[in-house]
């Protein structure tokens, strides 16, 4: 038993009882670590405004055996203005369950952490579409899932990609990355689809450029359009589940842009 510190997100919340909760939290020291947050949900809880979902701060934990319980809490940021914009709110909750989903219990992840919190710090405060944000974190964290597609040769017969653009290669959504042009590995491919050169370069930019530079680039629509298909459906099918929040977002954005213009018609 006693008392330690840590440094880290709040990426789940769950209620119990009348006034507590449930949080996990993403720890630079040991990675995903879950604690019990007493009395958070009332009223005149300290914890409250200092340990919300998407906080980022020091949180300092009693342990009882297996047990951690949170007893006080100091937010470093809390990323307030994403609360206030639906649709970026639900990019921050994508970025957070993908997060959990890599970052596991006891392990330290500096880098995935690290990802998360830039990517979260510009869908906060610069002025970029949060689904061209939310393409690069996806990129850089399968890479760092180990999970980076093969961009110089063919996935399957390990030859150099030639891609002119005018469907030279394909990206394999079920497979390991490109697929050359030939019938066998086209035979042999999962599921296939066209894949520009500007995709590439997009997609190569990302894993390799250093940590601080992730969103220091730009697309065209086309590129945009082309990766907001290619990388959730190769996320899917990597992590082998469905992350659907952004979508559910767009779609009420939508139908609320739908709404107001019906009531101003």
């Amino acid at each position: 038993m006693g008392y330690e510190t840590y440094t880290g997100v709040v990426a789940r919340e769950v209620d119990t009882g009348e006034a507590d909760r449930y949080l996990t939290i993403l720890t630079v020291e040991r990675g995903k670590l879950e604690c019990y947050a007493r009395g958070i949900r009332r009223q005149k809880s300290k914890l409250s405004s200092q340990a919300g979902l998407m906080a980022y701060g020091e949180y300092q934990l009693f342990k009882r055996g297996d047990r951690h319980i949170l007893t006080s809490a100091k937010a470093i940021e809390t990323f307030y203005d994403i609360r206030m914009d639906v649709v970026k709110c639900a990019y921050a909750a994508h970025f957070l369950e993908i997060a959990r989903d890599v970052i596991v219990e006891a392990q330290a992840f500096p880098e995935a952490l690290q990802t998360l919190l830039n990517s979260m710090h510009v869908l906060c405060y610069r002025d970029l579409a949060p689904d061209f944000v939310s393409r690069v974190y996806e990129i850089r964290i399968l890479a760092l899932a180990g999970f980076a597609p093969l961009l110089d040769n063919c996935s399957i017969c390990g030859e150099p990609i030639q891609n002119d653009g005018n469907g030279g290669a394909l990206f394999d959504i079920y497979g390991d990355g490109l697929v050359c042009g030939g019938l066998n590995c086209r035979a042999l491919a999962g599921y296939v689809s066209p894949v520009s050169r500007g995709a590439v370069r997009a997609i190569k930019y990302v894993l390799e450029c250093g940590a601080g530079d992730i969103f220091q680039f730009s697309i065209s629509s086309a590129v945009s359009a082309e990766l907001a298909y290619l990388i959730p459906a190769y996320l899917r099918r990597q992590f082998g589940r469905d992350y659907d929040k952004p979508g559910e977002a767009e779609r009420y954005r939508a139908f609320e842009r739908e709404i107001n213009g019906m009531a101003h018609g």
